[in-house]
């Protein structure tokens, strides 16, 4: 079962209302799509060039609503399509290497206590994400279902880099946050994995 404590669910209001905006001037659900991917590509140039983490949380943030916005735009105007699905996919896994590729930038020069290297952080929280994404894609090729289930689905991971970013423009504790960020990825890959494991271990059984 999916999880039931989603961020999609507190912000489908909002993303409705700016899907219906977006719909009176002419917003095709692959063109919202397209934004998306466009403020993911300025939130890495704020990061990476300017340095700038309040710039850094604000575009996140838009890339975050407006990955709901395309698929709300498809299911109010109807124009849902298999393609509209994979082009929506492929931009966010697209849009989150930017996002990291920012982070690591960022960060490619600090050690967390000394001792941890930051780029390594980043690149095992990039790969820990991408596999969040990946497992439930895989297991729901195999079942039907819908395998959304953990903490930090990708909603959760972007909000996650908000806050944090926020709060470490004012107090300057981002390296210890994404210390913390690494393992919450890691957790929910795990705890995904546990999950669709203990399901084809029971189909098969049923079998």
């Amino acid at each position: 079962m999916p999880s039931k404590f989603r961020l999609r669910y507190i912000f489908r209001p909002l993303v409705n209302l700016i899907a219906k905006g977006l719909i009176r001037i002419g917003i095709t659900p692959n063109l919202a799509t397209i934004i998306m991917f466009c403020f993911s590509f300025l939130s890495f140039i704020s990061l990476a060039f300017f340095r700038n983490l309040l710039c850094f949380s604000i575009l996140v943030f838009i890339t975050g609503i407006m990955d709901g916005c395309d698929g709300a735009i498809a299911r109010l105007t109807n124009k849902s399509t298999k393609f509209g699905g994979f082009f929506d996919s492929f931009m966010d896994r697209t849009s989150e290497f930017f996002i990291f590729l920012g982070l690591y930038i960022y960060s490619q020069d600090q050690l967390l206590w000394n001792c941890f290297d930051m780029k390594l952080i980043i690149l095992i929280s990039f790969l820990a994400s991408i596999m969040i994404s990946y497992t439930r894609a895989r297991a729901e090729v195999f079942f039907k279902g819908d395998f959304d289930v953990g903490l930090m689905a990708r909603s959760e991971r972007l909000l996650y880099l908000v806050i944090i970013s926020i709060i470490s423009f004012f107090y300057d504790f981002f390296n210890l946050f994404l210390f913390i960020f690494m393992w919450l990825v890691i957790g929910t890959f795990l705890f995904r994995m546990i999950n669709i494991y203990y399901i084809i271990k029971k189909r098969n059984n049923q079998i």
